[in-house]
């Protein structure tokens, strides 16, 4: 009774599966797909397809297209930026809009505070109490300049190369 009952339901379900995805796959290919190519029928003639090529090689180097071709220029170096505390206001600026949007009390959410986007731990290790995007922005540029000089432009690994910085 269980054998006759799975044959009865299973053995048509899967045959409706399987037209129905034969339909489909039928239906999804283009009718331009069954048609042959004049050219599949033909063998290939190697030696008449390496002449062709040298040929347009030729013509390509006596007509001075390939020599007329001039190379990309070369892309300017980076600037280098100054030193911390030299007059380079703009270095900060541009780092602040990369790291924070230019925003001293932005809080991203992801552990990182402030203007310069510094954790809790490295802004507590140059001496500083509470969280970054907490303090003044005076404070802020202060302990920017004070983790560069400790530490380099590698505290803000894509900021400092999309700005310049090194």
């Amino acid at each position: 009774m269980r054998l006759a009952f799975r044959r009865s339901v299973f053995l048509p379900v899967g045959l409706l599966m399987a037209g129905t995805l034969l339909t489909s796959d039928l239906m999804a290919t283009p009718a331009h797909a069954f048609v042959r190519h004049p050219a599949y029928g033909r063998s290939i003639d190697r030696e008449a397809l390496a002449r062709t090529r040298a040929a347009r090689q030729q013509r390509a180097s006596r007509s001075g297209t390939r020599s007329r071709i001039a190379p990309a220029p070369a892309p300017a170096p980076a600037p280098v930026l100054a030193a911390a505390g030299g007059g380079d206001d703009i270095v900060w600026q541009r780092l602040r809009n990369c790291e924070a949007g230019g925003r001293y009390q932005a809080n991203s959410g992801n552990g990182y505070y402030g203007a310069y986007q510094m954790s809790a731990g490295t802004w507590r290790s140059l001496g500083y109490g509470g969280l970054p995007h907490q303090a003044p922005p005076e404070v802020q540029d202060e302990a920017a300049r004070k983790l560069r000089a400790r530490s380099g432009w590698g505290q803000w690994p894509a900021c400092s190369r999309r700005i310049g910085a090194r």
